[in-house]
């Protein structure tokens, strides 16, 4: 069997205009979903804000690197086409929608008269 190689890059696209570069703050909802044999649907995805560390792509698997705002969790995000998991049964790896958290502008304080 043919060896895939891991691609490693420091920037992902996430839209037409969407840019995410190492140290940007990013919000995620969605992600991969267990279907139980009742049909109930469990959402297993991560939610909140997190900061690109990078993105990595290997055969049809994509995924990105990321830490959670405090630091403390690190975590991967799948971006691929949604699909079932190989490994694990009932798994829908479906991928997270991504939106750029903006970066608050300081206001300076209006002069006095």
């Amino acid at each position: 069997m043919a060896s895939r190689r891991l691609k490693v890059e420091l920037e992902y696209r996430y839209g037409k205009r969407g840019l995410l570069k190492p140290g940007d703050r990013f919000r995620v909802r969605g992600g991969p979903v267990y279907i139980t044999d009742e049909g109930q649907k469990i959402p297993l995805g991560e939610k909140g804000v997190h900061v690109f560390k990078r993105y990595c792509e290997r055969g049809a698997d994509k995924w990105i690197e990321a830490a959670s705002v405090s630091g403390s969790n690190f975590v991967i995000l799948w971006v691929g086409k949604s699909r079932r998991s190989p490994v694990v049964s009932n798994l829908i790896r479906r991928p997270y929608r991504i939106r750029k958290v903006r970066e608050p502008v300081l206001q300076h304080p209006s002069p006095r008269r």
